[in-house]
């Protein structure tokens, strides 16, 4: 990562400055016109704290959503519903519409369980933020599982995605 940043502002640099001011064996040479401007600087150090954080984002989302159901568990478990339960062979190809029919039964279940407790925010969060996928089967289409196997097949999707 750290050659790739470096890379980055190597490339920034050339582009901004004039020829005789670009880089020379492998030293970064601030042109006058960078060094002078503090726009520039801080637009160069928001692009590179962007692409940063743009690439843990997507991981701590799924961690919280497993710490988000560890917490939950005990309450879900209280469910007699039967969910459609989607295989993990389904997750590679679609993600997104596989998680957001676990995230669509569970918001079921809390909705019929009437369960008010704050903690069940991150599903909705989770929920909001995932795309619509096209070619994927409906999530009518997977088996109906108790809420227990629902629950376990849950957090090793989860787990499986964490892990690509």
């Amino acid at each position: 990562m750290i050659v790739f940043m470096t890379a980055l502002l190597v490339v920034l640099y050339q582009l901004t400055c004039h020829r005789n001011q670009r880089v020379k064996d492998g030293q970064i040479q601030i042109c006058n016109l960078c060094r002078d401007n503090p726009k520039t600087q801080l637009w160069l150090s928001f692009l590179i704290l962007s692409f940063l954080t743009t690439c843990t984002s997507a991981e701590s989302e799924i961690e919280d959503l497993l710490t988000c159901l560890e917490e939950l568990n005990s309450t879900l478990q209280k469910s007699d519903a039967m969910l459609y339960t989607a295989p993990l062979s389904d997750v590679e190809k679609c993600k997104d519409k596989v998680l957001r029919c676990y995230m669509v039964e569970l918001i079921m279940v809390i909705l019929e369980e009437q369960i008010n407790d704050s903690k069940t925010d991150c599903l909705y969060h989770f929920n909001d933020d995932l795309k619509p996928e096209v070619g994927c089967p409906q999530c009518e289409m997977y088996s109906l599982q108790n809420i227990s196997t629902f629950l376990r097949m849950l957090t090793n999707t989860l787990q499986r995605i964490n892990s690509m």
